[in-house]
């Protein structure tokens, strides 16, 4: 079936008022019919400024979750277009969000990919809900990538402040898209200790409970660092991004390569404030890349990269 065919028979479908499987069904249908991959439609989706995960996109598709997010319809109305589907056709089959939008203070900013189920019951299960205590101030995140092109490290640090008095626990958080049944090792540099940890190598997701020296008074704020030793994995999208859920101070995402593989091209992006921006980084004789942005939130901010 070519995607004009998909086109036509989406037209005479009407969405199905309160059948849970409706969004599910088209998307999968659309996919289909137009043959395109699951990796070409994400990194497509990454090249507008809203990224998706294969295992997001596979989730969809079969119903194991729903687009509820901000981001996430973006991502659809994208879907939309790059399928040839009339306006809204993908949009009215998701029915009412399970929840409304995250408020301010409600998670950190700790990479959590959109919608993703196994990575929220992760967080779920290390006791991570609606409230953690601590909001982030400013994020480094350094990932280092090996001489063949492969994510090895991330080394993290964050100034996080207390929303309430006593809070001590910051979540940490690591999702592969294709999964090599390797885990992933979660090392405290400074500031904290590692408290309890969830793996499910199996899919990909990987929580850690890291600990703050001591509790804080409300309003104040600590530092903590922590290193991430990231298991290979089978599908890389060669890229790193943040989904900030709220306003942060400082953001600084550097990618430092090899000198023995430096990549052909580079491109920062960021979606904030309903405005999706990208830009071409050129090396120029360096191994790496910073992209760094200031009160910067909610939004997504991203590098990418391509061999």
């Amino acid at each position: 079936m070519t995607s004009g065919d998909a086109v036509d028979g989406a037209t005479r479908d009407r969405p199905r008022p309160g059948d849970p499987d409706a969004f599910s069904d088209a998307l999968r249908s659309a996919i289909a019919g137009s043959g395109r991959s699951l990796e070409s439609l994400r990194r497509r989706l990454a090249e507008r400024g809203t990224p998706v995960s294969i295992a997001t996109l596979s989730y969809w598709q079969s119903g194991r979750s729903k687009p509820q997010r901000g981001s996430s319809l973006r991502a659809v109305l994208h879907l939309e277009e790059l399928l040839q589907l009339p306006h809204g056709h993908l949009l009215d089959r998701i029915g009412p969000r399970r929840r409304p939008f995250l408020t301010q203070q409600e998670v950190t900013a700790v990479g959590l990919p959109i919608d993703h189920p196994d990575a929220e019951l992760a967080l779920a299960d290390l006791g991570f809900g609606a409230n953690p205590g601590l909001v982030d101030v400013t994020i480094h995140d350094t990932l280092d990538v090996d001489d063949h092109g492969v994510e090895r490290v991330r080394t993290i640090r964050n100034v996080v402040r207390a929303v309430r008095p006593g809070a001590q626990r910051l979540p940490a958080l690591l999702t592969i898209d294709v999964p090599s049944g390797e885990r992933a090792e979660f090392v405290p540099v400074s500031g904290c200790t590692l408290g309890r940890q969830v793996s499910r190598p199996e899919v990909g997701v990987f929580a850690a409970e890291l600990v703050l020296d001591r509790p804080l008074r409300l309003g104040e704020t600590a530092a903590a660092e922590h290193r991430v030793l990231i298991p290979r994995d089978l599908g890389s999208k060669h890229c790193i991004e943040y989904y900030l859920v709220r306003e942060v101070t400082e953001l600084m995402i550097w990618v430092r390569f090899s000198p023995a593989r430096l990549p052909a091209r580079v491109v920062t992006y960021s979606t904030l404030g309903g405005r999706t921006m990208s830009r071409p980084v050129h090396l120029n004789g360096s191994t790496s890349v910073q992209h760094v942005l200031h009160h910067a939130g909610p939004g997504v901010v991203g590098v990418r990269w391509d061999w």
